[in-house]
């Protein structure tokens, strides 16, 4: 059993990080319209605190930024390119919220022309959750029923498969 959890915890490490590695900039924009790129290797620590963020990079310089005067935080540059980028992101996965999610999951599946079959698997890939996918753009799945924990949400048709990880609190 403790073999089991540690290697359940070596593979949700391996995959969290991995999902990490695609951002290598934060953007900071400020809501006079400013925006201020960070590399993240040069990032040292972020802090929230007394209104302020304050940024730290590795030369021990930092950006301070009063937390009522940001627009936004983002690790995509959303002045340039938005529309593309987003559309090959919407296109490569299903977009699932709230996630971490308590009870009702909303799977947005818009673009999506074919009928199909929407599941909530465990990580082992047991089947816990399937229903028949009409051609709604918002399908709303009752996941009240199950403990905390990960899990895969699954789209599948007879053209293509999307998947995206889910997080019951």
């Amino acid at each position: 059993m403790r073999y089991k959890k540690l290697k359940l915890s070596a593979i949700l490490l391996i995959g969290i990080g991995l999902t990490g590695l695609q951002a290598q900039t934060l953007y900071v924009k400020e809501s006079s319209g400013i925006q201020t790129p960070y590399s993240l290797s040069n990032v040292q620590k972020m802090t929230f605190s007394g209104g302020n963020l304050t940024i730290q990079k590795t030369d021990n310089t930092t950006g301070v930024y009063a937390l009522s005067g940001l627009r936004y935080l983002n690790f995509i540059d959303l002045s340039t390119g938005i529309t593309e980028q987003l559309m090959q992101l919407r296109n490569a996965n299903l977009i699932a919220y709230p996630n971490p999610v308590n009870d009702l999951l909303n799977i947005d599946l818009t673009g999506v022309e074919s009928e199909g079959t929407i599941s909530v698997l465990t990580l082992e890939g047991k089947l816990l959750h399937e229903q028949k996918y009409n051609g709604a753009n918002t399908v709303t799945l009752n996941l009240s029923q199950l403990p905390q924990g990960i899990y895969l949400c699954r789209y599948v048709s007879k053209t293509e498969i999307k998947v995206v990880k889910i997080i019951k609190q």
